[in-house]
Parts: C-alpha cells; sequence; structure tokens
C-alpha cells in the first residue's frame, strides 16, 4: 500500500490539501477507531468506539497493523497478541514491555459506504508523560497527533507524514470531566490546559480519488487516536529554549523595487540550492510535482543559469545534477560548492524511499565540470550553508533514512582552500530545520525554521565566530503560525535581511539587537532563495505559498540608507 510521505511543501496546488474538515461529536460518538491505551498490566489495542474492547469480528479488519515502542528514540516493533473474552477482542502486550509510548499504525485499504467509497488510514498513541515521556513525531504514522506542552498548558501538534498540518480539528476529552473541540492552526498546533487521562482524535479528509489493489476510491480519510496520561505539573525540556520576545529596531534602510527583464523561473519549485556565481544567478535542484508526493521524477536534475547584468535574460540548462531538495550550494573563488540535500529513490506510483546524502561536490560554471570533494560526517538535508573567509558552514537539516530521521546536533565547518581538508563538527543548542543561515559582523545568524519539538519558530541564534560560542538572539516578529519556517536571508547595505512566508521582509540591527520591518511583498514565499546581486542588491527567486502556490517571477530589491 502507498502512502506518501511528504517532508517540505510542493510549490503548486498546496493550499488545496490544506482545508479545514468538521468532525461532528454525534457522529464520532458511533463511530469505529483504533486505540491504544493501558489497562492494569496491559497495553490494550481495540477497534471500536472507545476505551474498552468491541466484537472480536472486528480485529480481521486490523490485519495490517503493526504496533511499535520507543528504544533510545528509535521506534521498535512490538508484539501484540490477540485475546478474546465473552465474544469481545483486543491485542495486547505487557505494560512492562511496552514503555511510556505505544504508536500502532493500520493502513485500513478501500471502505465503501453506501455510493461513496475512501481510502482509509488509522494510526493511534499512548503516551505517559507522568513518567517524564515526550514525544516527538513518529515516522511510523500517518496522520500523527503529538503532544508538549508549553506555558501550563497542552499543546497538541498534527503531523500528515511528518509535516505540520494546518486545519485538522481534533476532539480533546478529558475523562470524567469536560470535552473541548479546538482547531489547529496554520502551524499544525492547538493548546489546551493539560490534567489527568485524555482521549484525543483527529482527522483529515484529502479530496483525491484513486485505486489500490483494483478498488476504486474517492478520498482518503486519516484518523488518528491519541490517549495520554499528564498531570498538570508535565513541563518539557527548557535547555536549549528561547524566549520567544521579537524586539523591534528603527530600520536603518529601506527597500525599492527594481524593474527588470530577467527571464521567469524555469518553473515553479521549492527547495532548491542557488548561488551568485560573478554576473550568474546558478541554481541545482528543487522539487515541483504533485503536492504531498514526493519522486525521482519531480526532483530537478538542471543546473540553470542566468546572467544577472542583461547579457542573456534568459534561464540556461549548463549542466546535469542528481535530482536533490533540501540541499545547500555556496560560491567561493568562482565555483560553486553542492553540499548535502534529500535523494528520492522510488518512482512516482511506489512507496517513498527518502535518504539524505552525504554528497559534497564542486561545480566549475566556466568549464562546466564536477570534482567530488570529501563527503560529510553523515547525510544531512533541508539544511543551510554561508561562506566566511575560506571556511564553509553548514547548520541545521536532519538525517533521513531508513528509520526515523536523526535531528542534526552540530554544526558542520570545512575549509574550502584545503579540498583534501576534513570536515569539523561544532556543537549548536537547537535542533532545527529548514532554516536560514548568514555571515554578520564576525557572526552566524541561523534564522527560524522548524524545531524537532515545537513546530515553526522565528527563534534566531548568534554564533560568534571568534569566541566560538552561540547565544539566542531576538526572534523574527512575524505574523501569523508559520512564522520563519523556509525562510531565505541575505546580507546587503551592511545589514542581514530575511524573507518570511508572511510576506515580511526583515532587517536585523547591526549590534544584533532586534528586527525591523522594512518591506510587505504582495505575494510571500518560503523554501525560496533571496540572493545579494550586489553590495546593495538582491532578488528574491523560486519558492511558493500555500494560498498562491509556486512563485515563478523573480523580484529584484535595492537598499539604501532610510533618512533619519
Amino acid at each position: 500500500m502507498k502512502y506518501p510521505r511528504n517532508i517540505r511543501f510542493a510549490p503548486s496546488a498546496v493550499a488545496a490539501l490544506f482545508f479545514l474538515f468538521s468532525l461532528p461529536l454525534n457522529s464520532v460518538a458511533h463511530a469505529h477507531f483504533v486505540w491504544v491505551y493501558p489497562e492494569g498490566s496491559q497495553v490494550k489495542v481495540v477497534f471500536g468506539e472507545g476505551l474498552k474492547p468491541d466484537d472480536a469480528q472486528y480485529l480481521s479488519s486490523l490485519k495490517t497493523m503493526k504496533a511499535y515502542k520507543v528504544v533510545d528514540g528509535e521506534r521498535v516493533l512490538i508484539e501484540m497478541k490477540k485475546q478474546t473474552e465473552d465474544g469481545m477482542g483486543w491485542f495486547e502486550t505487557p505494560v512492562k514491555e511496552s514503555g511510556g509510548i505505544v504508536d500502532v499504525h493500520v493502513p485500513y485499504g478501500v471502505f465503501g459506504r453506501g455510493d461513496k467509497s475512501m481510502l482509509l488510514d488509522y494510526s493511534a498513541k499512548f503516551l505517559n508523560t507522568t513518567q517524564g515521556t515526550s514525544a516527538k513525531p513518529s515516522k511510523k504514522l500517518t496522520l500523527d497527533l503529538v503532544p508538549s506542552f508549553e506555558n501550563g498548558q497542552l499543546k497538541i501538534a498534527a503531523y500528515l507524514n511528518g509535516y505540520p498540518i494546518e486545519g485538522v480539528e481534533v476532539e480533546v476529552e478529558r475523562l470524567e470531566s469536560d470535552k473541548s473541540v479546538v482547531t489547529t492552526d496554520v502551524s499544525g498546533h492547538a493548546l489546551v490546559a493539560p490534567n489527568g487521562r485524555y482521549i484525543i482524535r483527529g482527522k483529515h479528509v484529502v479530496a483525491e480519488a484513486g485505486e489500490l489493489d483494483g478498488k476504486k476510491y474517492d478520498e482518503k480519510r486519516y484518523y488518528c487516536t491519541l490517549v495520554m496520561e499528564t498531570s498538570p505539573t508535565a513541563k518539557t525540556d527548557s535547555k536549549t529554549e528561547v524566549t520567544d520576545v521579537a524586539t523591534a529596531i528603527e530600520a536603518g534602510i529601506k527597500l525599492q523595487p527594481v524593474q527588470t527583464e530577467l527571464e521567469d523561473f524555469p518553473r515553479g519549485m521549492t527547495s532548491f540550492g542557488a548561488a551568485v556565481v560573478g554576473n550568474q544567478i546558478v541554481v541545482i535542484g528543487g522539487k515541483s510535482g504533485r503536492a504531498h508526493a514526493y519522486a525521482r521524477s519531480y526532483q530537478n536534475t538542471s543546473v540553470f543559469s542566468l546572467a544577472t547584468d542583461g547579457s542573456n535574460n534568459q534561464w540556461q540548462t549548463v549542466s546535469e545534477n542528481l535530482g536533490l531538495q533540501g540541499l545547500a550550494i555556496v560560491e567561493y573563488g568562482g565555483k560553486v560548492y553542492r553540499i548535502g540535500g534529500l535523494e528520492a529513490r522510488n518512482k512516482e506510483d511506489e512507496d517513498d524511499d527518502l535518504h539524505s546524502v552525504a554528497d559534497f561536490k564542486q561545480f566549475d560554471p566556466t568549464t562546466k565540470t564536477w570534482t567530488d570533494l570529501p563527503s560529510l560526517p553523515e547525510g544531512r538535508s533541508s539544511i543551510d550553508a554561508c561562506v566566511v573567509g575560506s571556511n564553509v558552514y553548514v547548520v541545521g537539516g536532519w538525517t533521513m533514512g531508513d528509520d526515523d530521521p536523526v535531528w542534526a546536533t552540530t554544526m558542520l565547518k570545512f575549509d574550502l582552500s584545503n579540498p583534501s581538508g576534513e570536515w569539523v563538527k561544532l556543537d549548536v543548542p537547537f535542533k532545527t530545520r529548514a532554516l536560514a543561515v548568514e555571515a554578520h559582523n564576525d557572526h552566524l545568524v541561523a534564522v527560524g525554521g522548524l524545531k524537532e519539538d515545537g513546530g515553526p519558530t522565528g527563534e534566531v541564534f548568534i554564533y560568534d565566530l571568534k569566541s566560538n560560542k552561540w547565544s539566542p538572539g531576538p526572534t523574527v516578529p512575524t505574523t501569523g503560525g508559520m512564522k520563519a519556517f523556509g525562510c531565505s536571508t541575505t546580507s546587503v547595505a551592511g545589514r542581514v535581511l530575511t524573507s518570511t512566508y508572511d510576506g515580511g521582509i526583515y532587517e536585523l540591527a547591526s549590534d544584533n539587537s532586534g528586527w525591523a520591518k522594512v518591506h510587505q511583498l504582495d505575494n510571500g514565499r518560503f523554501f525560496h532563495q533571496m540572493l545579494a546581486l550586489a553590495d546593495n542588491r538582491f532578488a528574491l527567486v523560486g519558492g511558493a505559498h500555500m494560498e498562491t502556490g509556486g512563485n515563478t517571477d523573480i523580484e529584484v530589491f535595492e537598499a539604501t540608507a532610510n533618512e533619519k
């Protein structure tokens, strides 16, 4: 059965898959769901209306079920034994063997009701936070509900195939107490005051017809249940937390749009790498194709080049390349360096087979030749990189493969003046991907992204290149739940600028003390590139927005000193 796993937004028709649905309480109360919960010395899995065994005949519907526990951060299969009593049936495993988290996945298949058929996928989770256990998104579940605690409240994050999903209406019921219905925001989160045992249900419908095993369906329906034991004193690990305070400053520059004759971007595309080499913009990699689907054919294999001096206003294909997304490319000494990235090894009609690569290669735009360089210490994707002097710094990301993603806890450094050198690992105090990094006044500024725990963020971390120490910086004052997820940064006119999903372009103070909003785009972007074309000029290239789809137009701006 094929359930595509998505890591990033596709550039076209994104909004079509992000819509609000209703979850009527009266219909839910009489529907069957998969549940996993503890009772006595056993953890039970049932297929019924609530936390009690139902008719044993229903268990035949769970023939595709797989159950997992968490061992050292990894999901490990556990055996569930079938039990029956007085016609009722369930599966169970000892509590002592299951730990504090149990995930259950049932790709149910096609189900017909009247003249309508649907592809059903069930997920279920049990979490015991009273033992200090915390949850992370599970690669084993399609629709996943992940709880955490924020300022004394329970935050519920909804993930579809590992990605935050807007519009999932979540029903929250505190046993023997009140019931609440909340809706996740654009970052996929909802807040509920924590106390006692919760039973939580989520549902997401995708209006997409298809066929599976010879059976046609009209839509896809994803369900997830979460049973959680908690207490009002439950807390999250705050060792690397940054206070979410956005400090406003007076803008030092102002931006003026510049009209150019530059040709539109070759295709609607996100998650590509781009760099400016002399008078050329060079683009490598990127993702297009259907939303929420990943395949080799959706990943760009062309190396594109565009002159910025007016000598040729059209994009040229100058080389071929391994199809990748979530990579980084930088320029040094007139050469382009391709770093990491995510490779989809599956075809369009196959299960996703996604792998972070450790490749490090040099591309010479003059001779159109590639040179292999020392590989990264591990595959890494969803990264960004920048060059200071002869050193390239790679920040953020994760390693994807056959197991659950492993979020990066180190920054990587390589001296480009020594092609036979080695990568150096430097510790970082955050786990973030889909971020942006820029060099500024002997510092590296890491902006936004998606946190392993907490979803989209506008947090900023600053690395002092002299003392080799990280410190928290001012939060980007974005609007909306996407914050600075998938943002891009550049440096012009002596200032760091960041372009975010809400359409804002924000300027960082020269002393890193705060941000000023210096422009509002008509159409926001994320997973795009913000490229310095000159000391006081930059371009916005590619990317997408959930409401407007892919961005193919190139917007150029000129920065001048702000008159005081």
